[in-house]
């Protein structure tokens, strides 16, 4: 009984065989894989490369070598990456040999001839990217600047930048955008003369309407918006008391605070 104990973390071997049918010299190799674990002997091999390449001629009884047709009769001749030929009974022609060893080139991989890449003098012109401006509808200074974007070919389309205005806008503007300014007053007349990431009013059938609509253009959300107002509702009030007040009632809290104190508890008026 031999001493020696198994290694259960040793690998099978594997080989990889590259198999054709024989009389078909214009049949693509298969690849066939024989894994120890599952290939134990030849008669298996047998049937696994019969049920592989599926030869016209019937179950596979003999491998043969494609240069000079030797007989392969045991798993261990198999070289893993090489090809064979398997036939049935018969035997395997010289003529036949010659056609698959013939075939090797199909395996190898010649190296592509390094061409010069040609582009099309179109990918080489620079990219134009968007024009992103900021609008908002005349006299409106409650609702944020809605941002668009104005393609590079639209710019000479004065026309259609204001349709697109109009399309965005909605019914912040009645009977449609007719005209552009700035948020200083300036009227805009040409498509080119917008410039990028700047604050634009769109105004319909009235006139243009004088705002602060720069303080739009980073507006807070409604929530912040009555924070704010608040807080200059409360700074407001606090201007109207007079320094008189403020004096007399800083006076009157240290004796209010003892009042609080003697009756242990309550609040102060």
């Amino acid at each position: 009984m031999s001493s020696e104990k198994p290694n259960f973390l040793s690998q099978p071997v594997v080989k990889n065989i590259f198999m054709f049918r024989n009389g078909d010299p214009y049949y693509e190799a298969r690849r066939i894989v024989i894994n120890q674990k599952r290939v134990c002997n030849f008669e298996t091999l047998l049937r696994e490369v019969t049920g592989g390449i599926q030869p016209p001629f019937g179950a596979v009884r003999n491998i043969y070598t494609p240069r000079g047709g030797h007989k392969v009769d045991c798993l261990d001749n198999l070289q893993s990456g090489e090809q064979y030929v398997a036939a049935g009974r018969e035997s395997v022609a010289t003529s036949a040999c010659l056609s698959y060893a013939a075939s090797d080139n199909l395996f190898q991989v010649k190296p592509l001839p390094q061409n010069r890449i040609i582009v099309s003098a179109r990918f080489l012109k620079p990219i134009k990217e968007p024009c992103p401006i900021f609008v908002v509808a005349n006299g409106d200074v409650l609702n944020p600047a809605m941002r668009l974007l104005i393609h590079q070919r639209m710019l000479g389309q004065f026309e259609r930048i204001l349709e697109m205005i109009t399309e965005k806008m909605g019914l912040r503007v009645l009977g449609g955008v007719r005209s552009l300014f700035t948020y200083e007053g300036q009227h805009i007349t040409d498509g080119n003369l917008l410039e990028s990431g700047q604050l634009y009013v769109a105004v319909g059938r009235e006139k243009f309407k004088k705002l602060p609509y720069s303080d739009l253009l980073f507006t807070k959300p409604r929530g912040m918006r009555r924070v704010n107002g608040l807080e200059d509702t409360i700074k407001e009030e606090w201007e109207k008391l007079s320094p008189q007040y403020l004096r007399n009632t800083c006076a009157s809290f240290r004796k209010r605070v003892k009042a609080v104190i003697e009756k242990e508890g309550g609040h102060i008026e």
